[in-house]
């Protein structure tokens, strides 16, 4: 027997309204007053304009919609009591849907919880298919979809005619399973939806998708996902739980002419993919824009078949997204990975990654066109991989590739990143910089609503900066209408003589955009004392100190203390300089060295970056040659930084943005230590050689660790080779 609902008095109350808008109230008691004892019983005697209201409970049922509601005669509205207190539950009820809406027109479900549709295979906690129009899935929370493809919004257009004019909005999907399918998604002949304001997280696979080409669901290919709009929705943590974990957060599969917008996506294994799995459906006409895309797992942005063998994304564009930190995981696939794509766009995007790798373009990129767009590496030069070759630095890339003639490599001042606050300061080098020909596409605005363009040319990024405007938008404390400075709202809408703001006004010294002390310009905004203890920021300078006008700088000279190689073995240094540049190399071996602890090196991992440093005696700036090796970063789509049972080691096969193919870092007692440090090619920066004796090599880390060596008497000393072994 079917369990009743949990709560003492249940109420379905039927409410018959007539097309003119009067009204002649039925009420139904549940389980008492007979024909509405249940929801189904109430929702079969619903016609076109009838409204049946659901009360607070819990009911063990799987219900569907058996009429349509018509043009003429309004919806059919099925509406749960406020704050979701009416809940569908699935628990030992037979069927693979919670809801069914099959070829009905004119109908509503709003503000249920669904629940508790477990062992499924195949099931969803909605379910709408065939052909159908004016539908709307609004404010219902959907969970624990267990079992097999086990979904939470289903639309399945399997017919001739579509599934149109369709609203999905405003619902949170989560703790589901949707794996190998989708959690909200819409396949086949479906067309003129809106998907806005959902919230899905933390399910096995696929976030939202709009699919075209698989014929078990419509036969016609070209009867695909389309002519809608994605969003405000966000998604986080759908992870895919086979195949590697390539889920994205939002995808498009096929699709045509959908505006993606406004969209918030963390966590996930792709941050926003836009594809086509189906071999001679190409996904075309998709607009990507104003999104934020920040923390994924191994991508950001994807565009194109995943093989030579399915289909293309072409003609699309990808226009003023916010990317940062995704690749987490540090496989390499960067903020942009794109695949087998030709003809599309993307413009005025902000790329930030902790990773080096920002863009991976292998093979299937055909005239695909980048500009205008910021790429950022916190982990140092950007690296581009474009079909296949690989530039370190933007200067690299735009001349190699042709790409990105108009785009920028500098910090984008976001207001708050680690609060996932990606609004832009008015001191931005994003702000003003994009495209000057853009123009906003119809009905578009930045992230927050905001009008897309202010101050007479696009910023680049998801947010449209807009002090001054008289109105305090999220992001700014103040706004007196203007953008001048130190008159009590300053150009970057904070108030003035606020000390950390970047703007310097009143009994300020500085402002340098903190408060922190130890900087050279103290919390309160002034002068640090000349000669008290800094940090340049350089790992081959020692003794740093501030000037007391707000500057902080070392002396280039080796470092006085440093642990040193022991007798007998040497520690051994050569340097080559060849006529091809390609073969220049660089081979450091630090062996039988005094006591290191795995400690000692940090954690290279995520945080420690390292440096070696090369000085002399000559008059030339110190030092010689400078390496610089940064934490963590991704080669050859493999982390750069392992852990190893004595320590770390980094491997590029091709080499770091500064040429570095090998390091081991090993900790040992005295004389056990060992570190050994390998570069070579075009981009190891080489000085002229010929050194001046005595020769000091030594590697640093930004946690104070230091292992050098000197050289006095090198065996080989000339302009294509230095050859030494430690005094």
């Amino acid at each position: 027997m079917r369990p009743r609902p949990a709560v003492s008095v249940l109420a379905v109350l039927f409410v018959a309204l007539t097309a003119a808008g009067s009204a002649d109230a039925v009420s139904c008691t549940v389980p008492t007053d007979a024909g509405c004892a249940t929801v189904q019983a109430a929702l079969n005697q619903a016609v076109a304009g009838d409204t049946v209201s659901v009360n607070a409970g819990i009911y063990f049922e799987k219900i569907n919609f058996p009429a349509s509601g018509g043009s003429s005669g309004g919806y059919i509205t099925l509406q749960g009591a406020p704050a979701h207190a009416a809940i569908l539950d699935g628990t030992n009820v037979a069927g693979s849907d919670m809801v069914l809406i099959d070829s009905r027109s004119y109908v509503k479900l709003v503000g249920f919880e669904i629940r508790n549709n477990l062992k499924v295979n195949d099931g969803s906690g909605v379910r709408i298919l065939g052909s159908a129009s004016h539908i709307e899935i609004r404010d219902n929370v959907v969970h624990d979809v267990r079992g097999k493809s086990a979904m939470g919004i289903t639309v399945y257009g399997t017919q001739p005619a579509s599934i149109s004019d369709l609203i999905i909005d405003g619902n949170e999907i989560y703790d589901c399973e949707p794996a190998n399918s989708e959690t909200l998604t819409l396949n086949g002949n479906v067309e003129l939806f809106e998907v806005t304001n959902n919230f899905v997280h933390d399910v096995n696979n696929i976030g939202i998708d709009f699919i075209g080409g698989e014929r078990d669901i419509q036969p016609d290919t070209t009867k695909v996902a389309r002519n809608g709009v994605c969003r405000g929705n966000r998604v986080y943590r759908a992870r895919s739980n086979y195949g590697g974990g390539f889920a994205g957060a939002i995808y498009v599969d096929g699709g045509r002419d959908i505006v993606i917008e406004r969209n918030v996506t963390a966590e996930s294994d792709l941050g926003l993919e836009v594809g086509a799995e189906n071999a001679g459906v190409d996904a075309q006409s998709i607009v990507v824009r104003d999104n934020i895309l920040h923390h994924n797992d191994k991508a950001g942005l994807v565009f194109g078949g995943y093989a030579g063998n399915v289909g293309r994304v072409n003609n699309c564009s990808f226009l003023n997204n916010t990317l940062f930190d995704n690749d987490t995981l540090g496989e390499g696939f960067g903020e942009l990975w794109v695949q087998f794509a030709a003809n599309n766009v993307v413009r005025n995007n902000l790329f930030v990654s902790a990773q080096s790798v920002v863009l991976r373009s292998e093979d299937g990129n055909v005239n695909n066109r980048l500009d205008y767009n910021l790429w950022r590496s916190s982990a140092g030069m950007p690296t581009f991989v474009w079909k296949n070759i690989e530039y370190n630095g933007l200067a690299a890339f735009e001349a190699g590739s042709g790409q990105d003639g108009h785009g920028l490599s500098s910090d984008p001042q976001f207001v708050s990143p680690a609060t996932a606050n990606f609004h832009l300061r008015s001191t931005s080098p994003a702000v003003n910089a994009g495209d000057p020909a853009f123009t906003p596409g119809l009905g578009e605005t930045d992230f927050d609503g905001a009008s897309r363009l202010v101050g007479g040319r696009v910023d680049v990024g998801a947010d449209e900066i807009t002090c001054g405007d008289n109105i305090v938008d999220v992001g700014e404390t103040c706004d007196d209408g203007n953008l001048t400075d130190c008159d009590g709202c300053d150009s970057n809408c904070t108030p003035s003589n606020t000390c950390g703001n970047f703007i310097r006004c009143g009994g300020e010294q500085c402002d340098d955009g903190n408060t922190a002390n130890g900087d050279c310009c103290s919390a309160v905004c002034t002068f640090e004392a000349a000669a008290s203890t800094c940090d340049d920021g350089d790992l081959c300078t020692n003794l740093d100190q501030c000037d007391g006008a707000g500057t902080c700088s070392g002396v280039a000279a080796p470092a006085t203390t440093c642990r040193a190689p022991t007798a007998p073995l040497k520690a051994s240094v050569q340097l080559r300089d060849r006529l091809k540049d390609a073969l220049d190399s660089l081979s450091w071996r630090w062996t039988k060295g005094q006591l290191t602890t795995s400690a000692d090196f940090g954690d290279p991992l995520h945080s420690t970056s390292y440096a070696l440093c090369l000085y002399d005696q000559s008059a030339n700036p110190q030092p010689r040659l400078e390496v610089a090796v940064p934490p963590g970063g991704s080669c050859s789509a493999r982390p750069c930084w392992k852990a190893t049972s004595s320590g770390f080691r980094y491997a590029s096969r091709k080499g770091s943005s500064s040429g570095v193919r090998s390091i081991v870092l090993a900790q040992g007692t005295d004389g056990k230590a060992r570190v050994t440090f390998g570069a070579k090619g075009t981009r190891l920066p080489l000085p002229a050689l010929g050194f001046s004796p005595t020769v000091s090599v030594q590697l640093r880390n930004s946690k104070g660790g230091c292992w050098g060596a000197s050289y006095s008497t090198p065996s080989k000393n000339d302009t294509t080779q230095f050859r030494a072994k430690s005094d």
